[in-house]
């Protein structure tokens, strides 16, 4: 299995997300300094990064992991991988590595704005949880899009992403039915780091989306869904023939 990861882990090495996974997030703290100014920068750059520019790196990544190998018809990988079942479970890894590697350099650039530049910004130790639960409610995503990726191409699968990626958050994650897993996210980011889909401070809005009992269902719901549609999404994959 190690060596599938490696080898999908090498065809990334000239790719773009190498790129996007810096510029994304750069663009996004840059963005939320401009328009939001010294006070609100922190909250308003976090917020337009799990409702808007994390669904987008983390589509595109999914995306072209898989487009990248059909647009040159697997190069005869189908007939000799000895395990494409395997194959389909690297791709996912290397695309929730990237995920990970996302979040993480956001979160980096945006601790060094606030500290660096005497920006207002949240608590350290919320910011960095609130990051690793955006891992872990959006890699279910990540197979999802690579299925449906390589049925409908990238950009329309990028579209369909960020659509429901924002529409859902701002309408349903505030809602009793906010464990539709596209609102989770979302949702979860009440009580973690203090602020609502539509950018909006908690302490605005009232107590009831302070509350953390959410979040562990929230989580759960997310890891089932990840590996039940990697495992489902794997077999079709298994049963292709190019």
């Amino acid at each position: 299995m190690l060596s599938y990861i490696k080898a999908e882990g090498l065809k990334q090495k000239r790719s773009f997300n190498n790129k996007g996974i810096w510029i994304i997030p750069g663009v996004t703290s840059l963005i939320g300094f401009a328009l939001m100014g010294e006070r609100y920068a922190f909250s308003g750059a976090f917020n337009w990064w799990y409702t808007t520019f994390l669904p987008l790196i983390m589509t595109y990544v999914a995306v072209t992991i898989v487009t990248k190998d059909r647009r040159k018809n697997y190069h005869g990988l189908m007939a000799v991988a000895i395990d494409k079942e395997k194959m389909w479970y690297a791709k996912v890894v290397v695309a929730t590595v990237y995920l990970l590697m996302a979040n993480v350099i956001f979160v980096g650039i945006m601790l060094v704005e606030s500290k660096g530049l005497g920006l207002y910004g949240m608590p350290i130790g919320s910011t960095i949880l609130g990051s690793l639960v955006l891992v872990m409610t959006f890699a279910w995503q990540i197979p999802l899009w690579m299925f449906l990726g390589q049925k409908m191409g990238a950009f329309i699968s990028i579209l369909l992403s960020v659509g429901c990626n924002m529409i859902v958050a701002c309408l349903c994650a505030v809602k009793s039915y906010w464990w539709i897993p596209f609102a989770i996210p979302a949702r979860l980011m009440c009580p973690i780091v203090g602020i609502l889909p539509n950018g909006l401070l908690v302490e605005t809005s009232g107590k009831e989306f302070a509350n953390p009992n959410v979040i562990l269902p929230g989580i759960l719901i997310e890891i089932v869904l990840y590996v039940i549609l990697t495992y489902v999404t794997a077999q079709e994959f298994k049963r292709r023939e190019v």
